[in-house]
């Protein structure tokens, strides 16, 4: 080797380039009978597992696709590659077959000559960029090529590594088995990746069957409890009518007196039917869309006091004082009807559930994030389990073996409702034994000047 070095500085300036190659050609493959003579022995690669037995196992199996256009180049790498224990090996000598080749057969790495006629070897790898283009296919390029801007241009082309000619058995079968691991894991976390989108695509599916599964079975019950509460409505205005003029004295003086306490019950058992019946319509409404809002200026600080004035009848009885905090002369858009509803029903669930001498504050304010509306009372306060849930339908303050109010759990559901369709949203806190505070923030945009 030493010689073959001395004699090619000397004559070096005298020699053409196809004697240059020539001589490098010969020392080639002088160091490759030196490398093929000590296979067996020390230059054989160290086949403890990197990583573990299965990758290794996979890696012996790759297929090696060999590029040269000298067939001695060809038959000695797959001679050293073979006696490693790869298996799947072919070789090329016409570069021009191989984008074709490529396209055909998956291989999982390139050995790659770069002086090659017709082709060369840069030329090939940018052929072979689209190709790989969903792929990784590492591509060690092996030439005698020792300059720079040859390492250079091989790897801005898309080869993987690079490697001179003459080189040493032991750092080919290094590089070729530590690319072949890198591609085996590739392969196996693509292969993983597909898995798992495929198991996410049919959860995905499954999910979305049980969504609109379930969406239907609740518009069905929302459908039916419309047709209900339709249904109801009709004879309860009759039941309602007819026991308001038989409970009316002055027009049956005959009937006796008990007759008429009973027609009294039966008025307000009705009335009470017909409000929760109203409430159920209401929810299914706006559960399904088909409530709009008509909006008007509404003085909010007026609203709040008239629906005070109306639930003081139920005040009254339990001793409940309802305060209003001084606040600001607020107008603002929305739907009068709903907002009253709204404030009626908060307060309605602060004094009904309250104790007797109890205490309920409502408070105004006007904020950088728009009206807000405050009822807080010194009752016995939720559960944090109940609150949790205390939005959802049909949900009940108190248990249902301890209950001591009638309700059927639609208030704050269609409190919350009314409060999205205006832009808005409600926020409930509360602790055993300390009492429940709520807030309805209201949007900015609903804020109107006086003069507006």
């Amino acid at each position: 080797m030493i010689k073959n070095e001395t004699i090619r500085n000397r004559i070096g300036a005298k020699l053409s380039g196809a004697a240059i190659k020539l001589l490098s050609s010969c020392s080639f493959f002088a160091k490759m009978s030196t490398s093929r003579s000590r296979l067996a022995g020390r230059t054989k690669v160290d086949e403890r597992p990197m990583i573990n037995d299965e990758i290794n196992r996979e890696t012996k199996d790759a297929a090696i696709l060999i590029v040269d256009d000298n067939a001695s180049n060809v038959d000695l790498l797959r001679e050293i590659l073979r006696h490693q224990g790869y298996t799947q090996i072919r070789g090329e000598t016409d570069p021009r077959l191989i984008p074709d080749l490529c396209r055909t057969s998956r291989y999982d790495i390139l050995l790659l000559d770069i002086r090659m006629p017709h082709i060369s070897g840069f030329q090939l790898i940018e052929m072979l960029q689209p190709i790989f283009a969903d792929d990784y296919v590492p591509i060690l390029v092996l030439t005698a090529q020792t300059d720079q801007e040859t390492r250079r241009k091989s790897l801005e082309v898309g080869a993987t590594d690079f490697l001179t000619k003459p080189f040493v058995a032991w750092e080919l079968l290094q590089r070729v088995r530590n690319m072949l691991q890198i591609r085996m894991l590739y392969k196996k976390t693509r292969e993983q990746n597909r898995e798992l989108e495929q198991r996410v695509t049919e959860r995905t599916r499954e999910l979305t069957e049980a969504l609109a599964a379930t969406r239907k079975a609740d518009r069905a019950k929302l459908d039916f409890l419309s047709v209900m509460s339709h249904e109801l409505r009709t004879p309860l205005n009759a039941i309602i009518g007819f026991s308001e003029m038989i409970s009316t004295q002055d027009a049956k003086p005959q009937i006796p007196a008990d007759y008429l306490d009973y027609a009294r019950l039966i008025e307000e058992s009705g009335k009470h039917l017909l409000d929760m019946v109203n409430r159920i319509l209401e929810y299914t409404k706006g559960s399904t869309g088909a409530v709009s809002l008509e909006d008007r200026p509404v003085a909010l600080r007026d609203l709040v006091g008239r629906c005070i004035a109306l639930l003081m009848p139920k005040a009254t009885p339990k001793a409940v004082s309802v305060i209003m905090e001084p606040s600001p002369a607020l107008w603002i858009r929305g739907d009068e009807r709903r907002l009253r509803e709204l404030i009626l029903s908060i307060l309605d669930n602060a004094i009904k559930f309250n104790a007797d001498n109890g205490l309920v504050k409502v408070e105004l304010a006007d904020g950088p994030m728009g009206p807000m509306v405050t009822i807080a009372d010194n009752g016995p306060g939720i559960a944090a389990e109940i609150q949790a849930r205390i939005f959802d339908p049909f949900t009940q303050g108190e248990g249902s073996l301890d209950r001591r109010h009638e309700g059927i759990g639609l208030g704050l559901p269609i409190v919350q409702r009314y409060a999205q369709l205006h832009g808005g949203r409600v926020e409930l806190e509360s602790t055993l034994g300390c009492g429940t505070t709520v807030r309805v923030h209201l949007p900015a945009e609903r804020r109107l000047n006086r003069n507006d």
